[in-house]
C-alpha cells in the first residue's frame, strides 16, 4: 500500500511544531476523492487546497511537510520490497 499524504499528515498532528500546526487545520483533511481514470496528482490536489488558505504563511510549511511526506514514503517502500 502507497503512502498517502492526508494519511501521513493526520499522523503529524500531535507535533509541537509548525507541521503539527498545519495538520490540526481542519481545511487540511484532504481532497475529496471521485474516481477517475487518470492518474491523480496528489500533489497538486494539495497545493490547491493550501492556496485556497487565507495565511500564506502555511506554504512554506507545506513545503517542509512534502518533503517529509515523500521522505516517509519512499522509506516505507523501500521496506515493503
Amino acid at each position: 500500500m502507497t503512502l498517502r499524504f492526508d494519511v501521513w499528515l493526520k499522523e503529524q498532528q500531535s507535533r509541537q511544531d509548525e507541521i503539527g500546526e498545519l495538520a490540526r487545520i481542519p481545511s487540511m483533511s484532504g481532497p475529496e476523492s471521485t474516481p477517475s481514470r487518470r492518474v491523480v496528482d496528489e500533489h497538486h490536489n494539495w497545493v490547491d487546497i493550501v492556496i485556497k488558505m487565507v495565511d500564506a504563511r502555511h506554504i512554506p510549511v507545506f513545503n517542509d511537510a512534502w518533503q517529509e511526506f515523500l521522505s516517509a514514503k519512499q522509506a516505507a517502500q523501500g521496506a515493503s520490497d
